[in-house]
């Protein structure tokens, strides 16, 4: 090669690396206003909180979620193994509950108790379409879940506590099923109307009696882990 040829390879090399960097800052930015309107969306809903201005709010919320706080990153961050029963609380995400279901292997089972009727609609299509077999969709009540004291290994709640009327009396309900060393993971993201801060789902999780182990990401978009302790009850 020429050196001609050399320099020319040089400054389209460059020129590539400069047309990447250019885009990545462009979906980054384009990100930013999505996560600022968003916002305004959110703050807008709890002064009016109309159908509307909801469906506009989750709508944007999908996108971000996707990127920074999918189904697969909750489901690794839980910590499960193969051969548990989870309960998957929450909205009605078909995708979340086959993620946790493929963790647990066809030796384990998620029973997903969904507070939102047409997501519960969607999310049983979702798995049947997919063959999930190791998962069921159920209604869930904030105060008082359909299923036996200490009959779960684990717990998942995605953006959960901020939709219910008394969060503490969801965590209580949580800890009845949930066997002596369980695990409770709660996940966030701030793109979600109901979003909350970590330092208030530690304080409500701790007041409910469990114990905080780790926590992953940051107040953009967090999981944070909890374990029933062996004995004791509920404050």
């Amino acid at each position: 090669m020429t050196p001609s040829n050399m320099g020319f390879a040089a400054r389209q090399s460059g020129n590539t690396i400069r047309g990447a960097a250019t885009v990545g800052r462009l979906a980054l930015g384009i990100l930013g206003l999505v996560l600022l309107l968003q916002i305004g969306l959110r703050l807008l809903y709890r002064l009016i909180p109309t159908r509307f201005v909801a469906r506009l709010t989750l709508a944007l919320d999908a996108p971000i979620r996707r990127r920074v706080l999918s189904p697969t990153v909750i489901a690794r961050r839980v910590g499960l193994r193969p051969g548990m029963r989870v309960l998957h609380f929450g909205r009605g995400n078909g995708m979340l509950t086959q993620a946790l279901a493929e963790a647990v292997g066809t030796a384990g089972r998620v029973e997903a108790a969904a507070l939102d009727p047409n997501e519960r609609q969607r999310a049983r299509g979702y798995l049947d379409v997919r063959g999930v077999d190791n998962a069921s969709v159920v209604p869930g009540l904030s105060d008082r879940l359909p299923f036996e004291d200490q009959s779960f290994d684990a717990a998942c709640l995605e953006s959960t506590l901020g939709r219910v009327e008394d969060p503490q009396k969801t965590l209580a309900e949580v800890w009845r099923v949930l066997r002596p060393s369980g695990r409770l993971s709660i996940s966030d993201v701030i793109s979600d109307p109901s979003y909350l801060l970590r330092h208030t789902v530690i304080g409500r999780a701790e007041k409910a009696g469990f114990e905080w182990l780790e926590s992953f990401g940051d107040n953009v978009a967090y999981t944070i882990n909890f374990r029933k302790p062996l004995a004791g009850a509920s404050s």
